[in-house]
């Protein structure tokens, strides 16, 4: 009966230690990241930097696809060929 309790004493140890170490390395790695420092600040606006480029892309990419599904640029392209 004893050595069961040690037993249980030694395991129930090992999962605290071990989940302790795993939140110890989360929290290394959050704050070599900078997550909840005035860095979120920046993140912000590179994340408004980015979305405005990707969506002046988008808008490019569409006036592309339009020039070159009309049909006088097939006609063009057709007649380059010849």
């Amino acid at each position: 009966m004893e050595n069961e309790f040690v037993l249980m004493v030694i395991m129930v140890s090992f999962i605290i230690g071990l989940s302790a170490t795993e939140m110890f390395k989360h929290y290394l790695k959050a704050r070599q990241l900078g997550v909840g420092t005035a860095d979120d600040r920046h993140l912000e606006d590179k994340v408004t930097q980015l979305s405005l480029q990707n969506q002046a892309l988008i808008e490019r990419v569409q006036v592309l696809e339009k020039i070159v599904t009309e049909p006088e640029y097939e006609l063009k392209q057709q007649i380059n060929q010849l």
